[in-house]
């Protein structure tokens, strides 16, 4: 009898730690998603607030506002520090808000950006980066690209790439926001220097991915950086573009090739793309998605080892942010931006 009780009370056990596992994560089902008014791209989510970062573009440039999930109320967010200028790119992690912000040019980018940060709580706002060009601007062979930004936690980190029309300069910046501090995580000069490409930041680690231009895209090398050890890992010596949710490292290889890479047990997965090219990728703890070329959506299930095609007539996008899965959708010759949340 006390041994069938055992047995019963084992049994008890296995149920309910099974139950209180890893929750299966499902298939994405876009009827569920929710539009935004035309011109508001999501650019950010913000977990605190349920709430999306939107760029809102306008006659007189970009300005960033809030939806709130819960109540669809928008609240200006951010406007341009500078009169004149235009809001180029943003992110946020519910703490801050950066944003670069520039003149609008003729070329592919502007010389003079500043990055600026605005504390939610507070509402401070102040400028934690700049062009070598802000001031004086540029001569013949002169330029200073664009930087593209990533947040989370209070971190925020970009890459410069800028020429004095001699020498070449590039870097990779980490900024801790609590503290007022700045650090070069990776640092490049001379001439035909090697090119780093836009960092993505989560957690403890910062990826990105560095090469030669002239050495062509397939000598490109993937690197991580732990903030916690100081230390930098290359992960691969033929990926570019590389991004970051957790201990899940994605990177591109050729055109269409994805690498998944767990950083705790050091594995590689293919990632089936089903795509003629792919670019921009981005993640969370469950899923991963990028843009192609064909006019659909796919989203990769991690846990799964499953790559979804969804067929919507995809504009713009897909991306993931935290928890929302965001594209930019046509439907009667509109661009209508779209958001599903991913989580119930």
């Amino acid at each position: 009898m006390r041994y069938r009780f055992v047995l019963l009370f084992l049994l008890f056990l296995s149920l309910v730690f099974t139950g209180c596992g890893a929750k299966d994560v499902g298939q994405v089902n876009v009827e569920e998603a929710l539009s935004l008014p035309e011109k508001h791209y999501p650019v950010g989510f913000d977990p605190y607030g349920k709430r999306i970062l939107l760029a809102v573009l306008g006659n007189e440039g970009a300005k960033l506002e809030l939806y709130s999930i819960e109540n669809k109320e928008i609240e200006i967010a951010v406007e341009p520090a500078i009169n004149g200028k235009s809001i180029k790119n943003a992110v946020t992690d519910g703490k801050y808000i950066a944003w670069v912000e520039a003149t609008d040019g003729n070329g592919m980018w502007s010389d003079d950006w500043r990055i600026y940060v605005k504390n939610l709580k507070s509402g401070e706002i102040k400028k934690v980066g700049e062009s070598r060009f802000v001031e004086k601007g540029v001569s013949e062979g002169q330029f200073s690209v664009e930087p593209k930004l990533s947040i989370d936690d209070g971190k925020l980190v970009w890459s410069t790439y800028e020429s004095d029309g001699r020498h070449e300069f590039g870097s990779i910046k980490l900024y801790d926001l609590v503290n007022g501090t700045e650090i070069n995580l990776r640092t490049s000069e001379g001439r035909n220097i090697s090119r780093f490409s836009d960092p993505n930041i989560h957690g403890d680690y910062v990826v990105w991915s560095e090469g030669n231009l002239k050495a062509g895209s397939g000598t490109k090398e993937v690197y991580l950086c732990s903030i916690k050890e100081n230390k930098i890992y290359k992960l691969s010596d033929k990926g570019i573009s590389p991004n970051i949710w957790g201990s899940s490292v994605v990177w591109i290889e050729g055109n269409n090739k994805l690498v998944l890479y767990n950083i705790k047990n050091k594995r590689e997965v293919k990632i089936p793309t089903y795509s003629r090219e792919v670019w921009a990728i981005s993640l969370n703890k469950d899923y991963v998605t990028w843009y192609s070329s064909e006019y659909n959506m796919k989203v990769y299930n991690i846990q799964k080892n499953d790559t979804q095609i969804i067929d919507v007539p995809v504009i713009s996008g897909p991306n993931i942010y935290g928890e929302i899965l965001t594209w930019v959708q046509e439907e009667d010759k509109r661009a209508i931006p779209k958001f599903l949340l991913l989580y119930k």
